[in-house]
């Protein structure tokens, strides 16, 4: 069979952008092209993406991965501590600029929810002290974690998908909504963010759209209760425990 790109991201789970730089940048995919000039996957290619997926996963950088591929039994390793210290070096150093192409960069080269959780979730923590210094250079972080999130969910509502609303409860961390959020992005979503949690929340006004909570802490009974209301009075609603 033969599967457009859109088909094909959705089939290995990986966003159209991602699987456009492993073909253009490192030549890891080699798909056929219709009559009218669009990219048509086979499965093949998809059992290729998913060998891929696989070494990206463990940290391999995706510029080392197609002679990998030739060798099954290589050992595998984990770069992703690497990723996470350039990322430092260039936020300690005051490289905005080029922080911002980094993560922009990674982001088209691996799969998001890789991303997020193995190299930006990590790096928030390393900046995590309550000192003027580390305050600063988390919110900086932020802004640029938001401001690539920001670009990916506007990508996403150029294509038809669920209309999603994402936002925080009981979450003493904001940007955990937008990381939450990015670990979603090229999945068939249309999502839009409340970025400050509200102090009282009505997801029954929005029945149209499937609600995701983020939360932080204990789900207690009290707070059970108030899901299973929601739950009853909206089309959607799940809660991310973090």
């Amino acid at each position: 069979m033969s599967y457009s790109i859109g088909e094909f991201a959705r089939l290995c789970g990986i966003n159209a952008t991602t699987l456009r730089a492993w073909q253009r940048r490192y030549g890891l995919l080699k798909p056929q092209r219709s009559d009218g000039g669009h990219r048509q996957y086979s499965d093949d290619d998809i059992q290729q993406a998913l060998k891929i997926l696989d070494w990206v996963k463990k940290g391999v950088p995706v510029s080392q991965v197609k002679p990998l591929l030739a060798r099954p039994g290589a050992r595998r390793t984990n770069n992703w501590l690497s990723l996470q210290e350039s990322m430092l070096q260039r936020l300690k150093e005051g490289k905005i600029d080029s922080l911002r192409q980094l993560i922009y960069d990674a982001g088209r080269e691996y799969p998001r929810p890789e991303l997020v959780t193995e190299v930006l979730r990590p790096l928030r923590s390393k900046v995590s002290a309550n000192v003027p210094v580390m305050m600063t250079l988390r919110e900086i972080l932020d802004g640029i974690i938001i401001s690539y999130t920001s670009y990916c969910l506007e990508g996403d509502k150029k294509a038809p998908g669920d209309n999603y609303l994402i936002t925080g409860w009981y979450l003493t961390d904001p940007c955990e909504i937008w990381l939450e959020a990015l670990l979603r992005t090229g999945q068939g979503h249309r999502i839009d963010v409340l970025p400050v949690p509200p102090a009282a929340l009505a997801p029954e006004i929005f029945p149209d759209r499937k609600w995701l909570l983020v939360t932080g802490g204990k789900l207690t009974a009290a707070r059970k209760k108030q899901i299973d209301l929601w739950q009853q009075q909206v089309v959607s609603l799940d809660v991310i425990p973090l």
